[in-house]
This record gives C-alpha cells, structure tokens and sequence, in this order.
C-alpha cells in the first residue's frame, strides 16, 4: 500500500529525528561512560593490536635494512614509507592505551571514593563543591587585584580563601591517599595542590626572595620591586585556578583546543602588565596601576603595538614590549586558528579521513585483483571438486564433515560447522565442526535461540521456501574480527537445517567469499535430501 504525501513527509521527518540522535549520541560518547569491564577489554585488544603492528615493523624494519644493504632505492623508500606508517599507527595505539589506563584509573578513585562517602551521589556532591570553591578563590583573587579594598574586607576575603583551601588541601590528600597509583595522581592534579597554598601562606615568601635575585634595581626599587613580586604572586596562583576551573570545565565541555591558548593569553597578559609597571611606573605614573598596566598591554598583545597608550622609554622596557608584540601575533593566530577549529569542522581531519578512505579502498582493489587473478580460479575449482564429492557420501555426518572441512581449508573460513533439524523440529543438532571451538555455535541450540536458531525459526514460519529469494543470515564476530554466516540448508521446499561459518572480515565481502557459502549450502541440502530418500527408499 503505498503512502500518502503526508505520510512520506511524517517519515522522512522522524528518519531525520532519529539520524540527528545516533550522530548526537556518537558524537557525545566518552570513554569516562564505558564500565569497567569494556575498558579492561579495551585494553587487551589496544595490547594485541600493538603487538601485532610491532611485529609487523620489525618485519619492515629487516626488509629495509636489507634493502639498503643491497642498495635498491625504490624498495627502500617503499619500506621507509611503511616503517613511518607503522610508527604512526603504534604511536596512536600506545595513546589510546594511556588514556584508557587513566580512566581505569579514574574509575577505581571514583569506586573508592563512593564507598568512603557512601554513595555515587556524596561524590557527585563533593566535585561540585571543588569545582565550586575554585570559582569562589577565582573570584576573591580578581576582586583584590582589581579593586582597592578596605582592610577589614581583604581580612574577611583572606579568612575565607584560607578556609577554602585548607578544604582543597583536604580534599587532594583525600585523593592521593585513595588514588591506586598514587605517582599519576601528582603526574596529573599536581597542579591541584600549588593552586591550593592559602593565599598569605609564608611557603609564598621563599619563592618570592627567589624571584628578587632577578631583580637588578637599587634600593628603593627593590621595595617596589617586592611588592610588585606579591602582586604577581596573587596573579599568578589566579592563573593556576583558572587553569584548574577550566581542566575541570574541559571534561564537561570539551575545551581542549582553546585552553591552553587561553591560558598563555593570561600568563602573557599578567607578566606584561606587572612587569612594565615595574620598569616604567617610575615615568609613567599611570602604569603603577595594575588596571592601567593591564589595559596597555592587552593593546599592545592584540594589535601588534600599533596602538600603544605609552611608548616605553627604557631598554627593558622596550625589550619587554618586542617580546609582548611577537608573542602575541603567535598567541592570536594559535587562539583564531583554535576557535576556528571549534566552530568549523578542521579541514585536516577531513582530508586525513579521506586518505585513509583512499588507502583502504586501494587495499581492497589490491586484493580484489588478488582473488580475482589467482584465488578465483582456485576457489572455482575447488568449488566443482567439493560439489562433486558431496553427492558420494553415504551419510548426513559425512556430508556435514566435507562441508565444513571444505570451509575451513578451501576457503579460508575460521570455523566451519553443519546443524540439521531433528524430527521434532524444535532443535538444531550439531552434526560436525571444524576451526575454533569458541566461536562455534553449541552441540544442542533450539529453534529461535542465537543466529541459527533465530533463522531456522524463520524459515519455518514460512509455508512456500521456494517462492523465497534465501540469502545468509550475517552478523559480526567481534572475538575473531570477522563475519558470521548463517545459510541454511533447503530443498524440497522444506528447511533441513544451517550451516555456520565465520569468515575474515577483510575478505567476507568479496564477491567470491561472499556467495560460496550459499552455494555449498544448496549443494549440501540437495545431497543429503537425496541420501534420506535413499534410506526412506532402501527401508521400504
């Protein structure tokens, strides 16, 4: 019945729906959302793959050798070419593995976390009053650096930064003290811990009677110079809170390209401005404010220096103006070139898809060339022997046993196995099998249940199989990276039972790969309708 123009805009309009949700879901994946278990298995498989592509340069890596020994350029450039592909693609393994590995990580701080505090909830709770309090200590450190405030204010603001981080403190040991590898816990939230030292804290004056060594001024200047030290002091452990909110605000919002761009617009944009105030507030007395200084030089960043509120008269000055310019056209191009890249699909990881688009359609065509040129031919021939040897055996077990030993050793299928129908039909009986056991179906499986079963109760259903156009069944076998076949056997318009086989993905899809199994299913079920006439026939 065909449908109404309504009804085909009503599709169309929920297929879009439902494109938009898978496109939305798969974008939107993370591997923070996979269980523990996939992760694990994750892993194994990152393991195999890696071993197996350093096997594979090694391999190269002796041709290549031997190549240059025997000096023939072309082959070793062709080797060079894989040794470097290789490279790459063992690199991209080994980081995907330390990425898993640290959300392995991650997971098991978050489980012992949940059973110190109760639930997943409390820990919930807990990461949104960190990430809370950092906006607080964000707030009260851009307040004091921007704005003269009373005394008793400042006194109140440093209580309650004092407070905060003691909290922070806490809340980082807890972590470490958790943590199962307690050196990747301070590898990765080092950082955590500096942005948390209270803010009058005397671990400060160290750092700062350290810096002044690089001071070369007089006397009187050293005080100003010191004071100008804590001012940085305080922007700097600012920048180390932004750089934690927005670690944090990365994982939800995925601001990777942009952070540390904008976070070395910050150091640049603070250095600049306490550092020109310390070398030319003495004649420019504007530039003693950090506001004033600050502006400056943002200017001096974003345009290059062609809008300068003042022209530095000193050699440092000047020196630090040069590199404020150069450092900031860098800045600016790297921020316009990420956010560009955030708002714009990048075009290199389009063309990068394309050439491995490329690549595995050339490695296609090559071994279609290659069956077709040479394994065609074989598999032709060895389909006509097998054919023929079908229709010699005396028994359903033999017919079954060529079956799937022709599978397995003519054409390249993993596994191979021959379930008839019993009388009932409401089981399939495993008559004989080759290839790996665990990827091959069990001895005893009813109708309906797993691939086979669930094809079988199909055909049943159907009342008239020859008026059918029977294809396999496929599905993935994810154990062995290859495709399960379902084909059943039927002749005489009645279901005799399925073969099974699992082929190797790369070649599963080729033409030839793709229709023998059918076709020795057909051969298979006419030879053993005719050995049951046969023994209906001899039983008389």
């Amino acid at each position: 019945m065909s449908l109404t123009k309504r009804q085909q805009v009503q599709q169309l309009s929920n297929q879009r729906i439902e494109v938009a949700e898978i496109a939305r879901q798969a974008s939107q994946w993370r591997l923070m959302d996979c269980s523990d278990t996939i992760l694990e298995q994750m892993h194994q498989n990152l393991l195999r793959e890696m071993t197996e592509v350093e096997k594979q340069l090694h391999e190269a890596n002796y041709h290549f050798q031997l190549y240059v020994e025997k000096g023939r350029p072309l082959e070793t450039s062709r080797k060079q070419a894989t040794i470097e592909r290789l490279s790459f693609e063992w690199e991209n393994l080994d980081r995907r593995l330390r990425e898993v590995d640290e959300v392995l990580l991650e997971h098991n701080l978050r489980d012992r976390l949940a059973n110190l505090l109760g639930s997943t909830v409390r820990v919930n709770l807990l990461d949104a009053s960190v990430l809370i309090s950092i906006l607080i200590v964000v707030g009260f450190t851009f307040v004091e650096l921007l704005f003269n405030l009373p005394e008793q204010v400042i006194t109140t603001l440093y209580t309650i930064d004092t407070v905060i981080c003691i909290f922070l403190i806490a809340d980082f040991m807890l972590r470490v003290n958790l943590a199962q590898d307690k050196g990747w816990y301070w590898r990765r939230y080092w950082i955590d811990l500096v942005a948390s030292i209270p803010f009058y804290s005397f671990l400060r004056v160290g750092r700062l009677v350290r810096l002044t060594r690089f001071m070369r001024f007089s006397r009187a200047t050293h005080i100003v110079s010191a004071l100008r030290l804590l001012r940085l002091s305080r922007a700097f452990r600012l920048l180390l809170f932004a750089f934690r909110g927005l670690d944090k605000l990365t994982k939800t919002f995925q601001l990777n390209l942009l952070k540390r761009t904008i976070m070395i617009a910050g150091v640049l944009l603070v250095f600049g401005a306490l550092s020109i105030g310390a070398l030319e507030g003495a004649q420019e007395t504007s530039l003693q404010e950090f506001q004033e200084s600050l502006w400056w030089t943002f200017t001096t960043i974003v345009t290059g220096g062609f809008a300068d509120l003042y022209n530095p008269n000193t050699a440092s000055g000047r020196l630090v103006t040069v590199g404020l310019v150069l450092l900031g056209l860098t800045v600016t191009g790297i921020f316009t070139a990420s956010l560009t890249s955030v708002l714009v699909e990048d075009d290199s990881v389009r063309i990068e898809q394309k050439q491995r688009d490329m690549q595995a359609q050339l490695t296609e065509i090559s071994h279609a060339m290659s069956l077709l040129s040479k394994k065609t031919n074989e598999g032709l021939i060895a389909l006509e022997s097998i054919a023929e040897d079908l229709v010699h055996q005396p028994s359903r077990t033999a017919i079954s046993r060529v079956l799937a030993n022709a599978m397995v050793e003519n054409f390249d299928a993993l596994q191979a196995s021959v379930h008839l129908l019993d009388n009932k039909q409401k089981k399939l009986i495993r008559m004989a099998y080759t290839g790996m056991d665990e990827i091959t179906p069990p001895d005893n499986l009813a109708v309906g249940s797993g691939l086979i079963g669930e094809l079988a109760a199909e055909l049943l259903a159907e009342s008239d199989l020859i008026a059918l156009d029977i294809e396999p069944r496929n599905n993935l076998c994810v154990e062995v990276q290859g495709i399960s076949m379902a084909c059943p056997l039927v002749a005489g318009n009645r279901l005799l039972g399925v073969m099974h086989a699992v082929m190797p993905e790369d070649v599963a899809r080729f033409y030839l790969y793709n229709r023998v199994p059918m076709t020795l299913a057909h051969h298979t079920a006419i030879a053993i309708l005719a050995v049951d006439l046969l023994a209906y026939t001899d039983n008389g």
